[in-house]
């Protein structure tokens, strides 16, 4: 019943229709019950009896049932069908908002396939289910409710029968209904990972190719497809069982109602019209009776559907959004982590026992083997995850009590490898302000390095870049970022080893393009390649989730037992490059696209 309780609910902002929907639908039942009865006319009275002026009357009565009954199930269907898209709509609506509002932890235990599987392939089962089958449920049980009623008002005897053989329908249902709810379960996980192995493919068809895999990968595909297959097999014979079995159990029965017909008749207890309205009846209630098997297949399939898509919509936020939000304006970028302890898994600490006190306007590297905790201390101050114990704050306040959106808009963000969407140039750029202007979109192109080649595109700022950008460069791709967050205008910005993958000439300009979004902001740089960070503020260096060093360059490599210089003799085999500066950088300029009210904000701060 869990399943009707929550389509139940999914429909309750339907309620006008669907009571619509079931008016109908009582209308269409009531009238099934003149046919028996204009049957049982035209036998006895125009073929027993010979009154054949009354042919055209009994005839044109069953036309008028059968007509009105078309139009009211024309009715019920548009709008049982209105309502199911809106229901689909609605639901993928609420999956995708949920999706958004889950923090990274579930995605990083949750395949892709398999919620691109449930936002898709499981929503539209219950689609089908509910446009395609509700009528014919309410119909078929409003309609057996009718006739069964009739059936008990004629022949307690002949009732009594059917009801024998409806009790065996009842009875078998069960059993087969257990198996395909449990077969479709297991073919909605198998989709799932296929689903995934497919999006991972695509994504990597430049590697298949280059490796030469492409038959490998088919024969591969082809095996996960016939995993697939076994289970929907399975599944279709067990739908096939069930409906035969139904359709055996009708068929006896409206065969023992026309013997048990015929001892009346020849009792002199009913006449042959009776019996073979009777026999009409029983047919009407034995028809829906089987329909039921077929549309309980589909019914478990959309229940299984049903409980997959329940599973996302009961996960609360693991990040929830305070219940009172601190109003916080633009930040001055004092950051401080005291004494923070985070795990991805319970009681097992990624990082531990971190203190860290950032004023606004520093340089902060973050250094240290890989797996050491850099990203994990980014991830928690963007409040990704929550720390498992201690606290971090944002000028004073803690970030647990500002809105996450007001937190997030503090902090731009430049990725070593730039996700760029499949937009204009101008509206990636704006992605983050969505309400920018074009001047501020072409301001923040200015500062980023990027306004020299998106003029030169086809339609300049308006050309689609394509999936993932391909049309740019990875260099364009990496300033087109940059330029996203200069567009943001962020009291913070997170690099994560931004140059890493860009040959120099890219590099050069990507790092005069950050020379200038660093500057008068507070900047966390994970940094493997310490040429780099020579120049920050602080650097942080960790090891095993732990902060073992922090200090600047030239302090760090004084330490002669210190990680950070065992880093530097690892990566450049000597001191030679201790007084090594990026003399070859430009000097960082403020950035122009600030508007005077933000340039004025960021003078008074400092």
């Amino acid at each position: 019943m869990s399943t009707v309780r929550r389509i139940l609910g999914w429909l309750r902002p339907y309620r006008a229709a669907t009571t619509f929907a079931l008016a109908l639908t009582g209308l269409a039942c009531l009238l099934n019950l003149p046919v028996p009865l204009l049957v049982q006319g035209l036998v006895d009275r125009v073929i027993t009896a010979g009154q054949w002026w009354a042919l055209p009357a009994y005839a044109i009565g069953l036309f008028a049932v059968f007509a009105v009954q078309a139009g009211l199930g024309l009715a019920n269907t548009l709008v049982i069908g209105r309502v199911g898209q809106g229901l689909v709509r609605d639901l993928r609506h609420r999956l995708y908002d949920r999706l958004q509002r889950l923090g990274l932890s579930y995605y990083d235990k949750t395949p892709t396939g398999a919620i691109i599987s449930r936002l898709m392939d499981d929503v539209g089962a219950i689609q089908g289910f509910v446009t395609g089958q509700t009528v014919t449920i309410l119909t078929d049980a409003g309609t057996a409710l009718a006739i069964g009623i009739l059936l008990l008002m004629r022949s307690g005897h002949l009732a009594a029968a059917v009801l024998v053989f409806v009790t065996l329908h009842a009875l078998s249902f069960p059993y087969f209904l257990r198996k395909i709810r449990a077969t479709s379960t297991v073919i909605r996980t198998k989709m799932d990972a296929l689903f995934g192995h497919l999006k991972e493919r695509i994504d990597g068809s430049l590697v298949i190719r280059a490796y030469a895999r492409e038959p490998a990968e088919a024969r591969d595909f082809a095996a996960r497809l016939a995993d697939v297959h076994v289970p929907r097999v399975l599944e279709g014979r067990y739908s096939a069982a069930l409906s035969n079995i139904s359709t055996a159990i009708s068929g006896m029965g409206a065969a023992v109602v026309f013997a048990l017909g015929a001892y009346e008749v020849l009792q002199g207890r009913m006449s042959p019209g009776a019996v073979v309205s009777t026999a009409a009846l029983a047919a009407l209630l034995f028809g829906p009776i089987a329909r039921l098997a077929d549309l309980a297949y589909v019914f478990e399939q959309a229940s299984a559907s049903v409980d997959r898509l329940g599973e996302i919509l009961d996960l609360e936020p693991t990040v929830p959004e305070p219940p009172a939000p601190l109003a916080i304006g633009r930040a001055k970028g004092h950051v401080e982590f005291d004494r923070v302890g985070f795990g991805y898994e319970t009681n097992r600490l990624v990082v531990r026992d971190i203190r860290l006190k950032i004023e606004p306007g520093m340089k902060v590297a973050l250094v240290g083997p890989t797996g050491c905790g850099k990203s994990t201390l980014v991830n928690l101050l963007m409040r990704f995850y929550d720390p498992a114990c201690g606290e971090i704050r944002l000028d004073g306040q803690p970030i647990q009590r500002l809105a996450t959106a007001d937190l997030r808009r503090q902090i731009g963000v430049v990725l070593q490898e730039p996700i760029v969407f499949r937009q204009s140039v101008a509206d990636n750029i704006r992605y983050g302000v969505p309400g920018a202007s074009d001047a501020q979109v072409e301001a923040a192109a200015r500062a980023a390095l990027v306004h020299g080649f998106a003029s030169a595109l086809p339609e300049g700022y308006a050309t689609i870049v394509g999936e993932g950008g391909y049309k740019l460069s990875q260099g364009e791709r990496q300033r087109l970022s940059i330029a996203r967050a200069f567009c943001m205008d962020p009291a913070l910005v997170v690099l994560d080893e931004a140059t890493s993958s860009l040959d120099t000439a890219a590099e050069t300009l990507i790092q005069a393009a950050l020379a200038n979004l660093l500057c008068d902001r507070t900047a966390f740089i994970i940094a493997h390649r310490l040429a780099t960070i020579v120049d920050s503020d602080l650097i942080v260096v960790m090891d095993g989730g732990r902060i073992v060093q922090t200090g600047t360059h030239h302090e760090l490599l004084d330490d002669e037992e210190g990680l950070y210089r065992q880093l530097c003799l690892r990566q450049f085999g000597g001191p030679v490059w201790e007084g090594a500066a990026r003399a070859d950088l430009p000097t960082p300029v403020p950035a122009p696209h600030l508007t005077a009210p933000a340039a004025q904000r960021r003078r008074s701060s400092a």
